[in-house]
């Protein structure tokens, strides 16, 4: 009978830290709600497996590697299975000094925060290990329409466009758009409701401004604590071109989308719970890999280029921006990027993969059908930093683009990825891989599950 206990830990920078999520820096001046770590601890006979959801824009690898050694040495858990998921606000703080990324350059971080995180995310995992108890589980799904939007528009003039400005060129959104949301109940030996995890893909984007916030999926967290009088965690799904923002409802960038988002996701949760049925799983199988994704390819010329527009544009300008990246981009060595996976699957009912990046919500739909279980969750924002991993017609939208403007992105000022009248995921600001991230995807994803389902029935 599997075990599973949780554990919690504020993680709330100091007042003062730069906030990411936009390209500028934004100082933090107050804290709207505290940020979280929250730790499922699942344990059978076999395995122990830590999954983390965390208040933060992303995870950085070294933070994790950080964790993994404070678990071996204080729990005394050699080589522990751990994933640690980023939520993805845009207004918490950074976990790291990652280089490598254009717009943190310039963004304030607490080196004695920074220093101390992983011993706060590891008090949240510690009491999750020490709380475990006898539980069952139920799942449950059901589609959350009128929230989430594909934030990619196919124009008139036949570009497509991430949040354009001028609505009345929009003809469709250009994508597939996942509405999913997944709910695991958590009961104990005596039915009593202990605990609730969720998973729904959309971008946590809607506060904004300059207090410190785990937006609407800290929100929905606290509403379900609350009301149901129970633990609660919220994972994000494969959101890399889904937003709150619906052009044609003005609405939608109003204060109160937050408060809606949260409130409609919780009501189906409210629904969803009375019809749960739970039961006792026996088995828990945890795996993990490296998938090598194909680099963006930058060849000389592209070089010479963003050198020539480094020199020609002001450092605010989309053109320098997507010049520096560029450059910062073709030092980086080797053909591949390594992301960090890992699937989890309780009994024959429930999976979820893991996978660093924002993921398009085609692909995950796409990985959804090959998993060959009931209920399928897609996370991501896991074990580190990869940025947007688009679909192939994506990088061929951007290429389209090119051809009917001349240039792939305008001569413009921005300060964030709303009006840049261009294909935002793939630009080198946003994206590292190739067009063929997506097949190479895939591909590996079949290989992981068909292990994965072998040690399953082993």
């Amino acid at each position: 009978m599997v075990k599973i206990g949780y554990g919690k830990e504020i993680v709330t920078p100091p007042i003062g830290s730069g906030m990411i999520g936009y390209f500028e820096d934004r100082i933090s001046k107050g804290v709207k709600d505290d940020l979280y770590a929250r730790s499922l601890c699942l344990n059978d006979k076999d395995n122990c497996v830590f999954v983390v959801s965390s208040d933060f824009c992303w995870i950085e690898p070294s933070v994790v590697e950080n964790v993994k050694k404070m678990i071996s040495e204080k729990l005394k858990i050699e080589k522990p299975n751990l994933v640690i998921h980023a939520t993805h606000t845009h207004t918490g703080p950074l976990t790291g000094f990652n280089k490598d990324i254009i717009y943190t350059e310039k963004i304030k971080v607490d080196e004695k925060y920074i220093e101390n995180l992983p011993s706060m995310i590891f008090k949240a995992i510690e009491q999750s290990y020490r709380s475990l108890q006898n539980v069952f589980v139920g799942f449950g799904s059901c589609n959350v329409s009128g929230i989430s939007f594909i934030r990619r528009y196919k124009m008139k003039n036949g570009m497509v466009i991430t949040n354009p400005v001028d609505r009345t060129q929009i003809v469709e959104p250009s994508g597939e758009i996942d509405q999913t949301l997944n709910v695991m109940k958590i009961v104990d030996e005596k039915n009593r409701l202990i605990g609730v995890a969720m998973n729904f893909p959309l971008h946590p984007d809607t506060i904004g401004g300059d207090l410190i916030s785990g937006d609407w999926p800290g929100m929905l967290v606290e509403k379900v604590s609350k009301e149901f009088h129970c633990e609660a965690i919220f994972f994000n799904g494969a959101a890399g071109d889904i937003n709150h923002i619906n052009p044609f409802d003005s609405q939608t960038r109003s204060p109160q989308i937050t408060e809606k988002i949260a409130s409609t996701i919780f009501d189906s949760v409210r629904n969803m719970l009375p019809e749960i049925k739970c039961f006792s799983v026996n088995n828990i199988v945890f795996s993990q890999d490296v998938f090598k994704l194909p680099k963006r390819k930058i060849s000389e010329k592209d070089i010479e280029q963003a050198k020539k527009d480094i020199e020609k544009y002001s450092p605010s300008n989309l053109r320098y921006m997507v010049a520096n990246a560029l450059l910062m981009q073709a030092r980086i060595k080797g053909d591949t990027i390594d992301n960090p996976v890992a699937l989890l699957t309780l009994d024959n009912k429930m999976g979820a993969f893991f996978l660093s990046g924002e993921l398009f919500s085609s692909i995950g739909l796409k990985i959804k059908n090959i998993m060959d279980v009931e209920y399928k969750w897609i996370i991501e924002n896991c074990n580190g930093f990869a940025g947007y991993i688009p679909d192939e017609e994506a990088f061929a939208a951007a290429e389209e683009n090119k051809r009917i403007r001349g240039e792939e992105f305008p001569d413009v000022d921005v300060l964030e990825s709303i009006g840049m009248e261009a294909s935002y995921e793939t630009s080198p600001i946003s994206c590292r891989v190739a067009p063929e991230a997506e097949k190479e995807l895939i591909s590996q994803f079949k290989k992981l599950w068909s292990r994965h389902r072998t040690m399953n029935s082993g």
